[in-house]
């Protein structure tokens, strides 16, 4: 498992009184820290290029958090800050570190939007403070202590059960359909033993190569009835196509680029991580070779993928998935 480390954060929002709320919150993780706020995307840009923070000075963060609600030049504000988000994907020195989305928004047109456009993952503010608060400790959790993050220049243990026994009393709450794309049968039956207990993750299928991963989301033989996964766990080093090609050709896909990949791995190479997030990756994990690490990263991978982030519905739109080939 990841060690514990605090993550810097840029956050990137043009409200006063949300940036409070936003770093009071994460403060109280005592695993994050908001090193700068940004109240527009050309100043989070200059700040990243060495242009801004008083006329000097590169921030380096390993996390953005960019607010959607913001205005800009009388734009729409979603047109805004995807329009900011693309930037930071398009430039090689800034594509690698990890965006999230935190907005008011709940819409599946901007959940959508923000996947295609490069996000690593989608998160709705709730309007009350309580909740807020605790979906903010579970995003920390989860880059904190899961998550690898490229490298910059509380007993979290207690506080995670707590969260974790608040989500099993949200009714409201649906188990996170997941692909596993792994040729190892040995961490395949990790997987299954480290999740038995985590009723938020459902794993579809089990597949062990990446020809039979692109084969089973566009549903192609033998894979034509196969389960709509809301995101895939992809390893990387596999026979017939590596889990990098696989990440290319989703991407490449209308039909798959909306889908959030994680890529898990044995891999702890700072050349991976960082080619994962530029190509595409909403997150990468390196594999535990301890089981009781693999349970606690399954719990909070859980708790932030069914409970904090926003992923595309399985079933909203026929142009979302593939059309089964037979």
């Amino acid at each position: 498992m990841v060690e514990s480390r605090q993550v810097e954060i840029l956050l990137v929002d043009d409200s006063g009184h949300d940036c409070e709320s936003l770093r009071a919150s994460f403060d109280q993780t005592g695993l994050s820290n908001v090193v700068h706020v940004a109240c527009s995307g050309d100043e989070a840009l200059d700040c990243l290029r060495g242009d801004g923070i008083d006329g000097g000075g590169r921030i380096e963060p390993s996390l953005i958090l960019l607010d959607m609600n913001s205005q800009a030049d009388g734009q729409p504000a979603v047109t805004a800050e995807l329009e900011l988000l693309s930037e930071l994907k398009s430039d090689p020195d800034l594509r690698s570190i990890p965006v999230i989305v935190v907005t008011a928004s709940s819409d599946e047109a901007d959940i959508l939007n923000t996947y295609t456009s490069g996000a690593c993952s989608f998160v709705s503010k709730p309007t009350c403070l309580e909740r807020r608060r605790k979906l903010f400790a579970q995003l920390a959790e989860y880059w904190a202590h899961v998550a690898q993050l490229p490298r910059t220049g509380s007993n979290s243990d207690e506080a995670l059960v707590s969260l974790w026994e608040a989500a099993h009393e949200n009714d409201d709450i649906r188990p996170i359909p997941v692909l596993v794309v792994d040729d190892s049968e040995d961490d395949a039956l990790l997987l299954k033993e480290a999740f038995v207990d985590c009723p938020l993750v459902e794993f579809v299928a089990f597949v062990e190569d990446g020809e039979s991963a692109l084969r089973y989301l566009r549903r192609e033989a033998p894979y034509v009835d196969s389960r709509r996964p809301a995101l895939v766990l992809l390893d990387i080093n596999m026979p017939r196509m590596n889990g990098f090609e696989v990440l290319a050709e989703m991407r490449a896909d209308e039909g798959l680029m909306r889908t959030p990949v994680i890529m898990l791995t044995t891999s702890k190479q700072e050349s991976d991580i960082l080619r994962a997030y530029s190509d595409g990756a909403c997150s990468f994990i390196s594999k535990p070779v301890n089981f009781d690490r693999m349970r606690q990263i399954a719990q909070r991978f859980a708790l932030y993928w069914a409970v904090v982030a926003n992923t595309p519905q399985v079933d909203t739109a026929v142009a979302n998935w593939c059309e089964p080939v037979d």
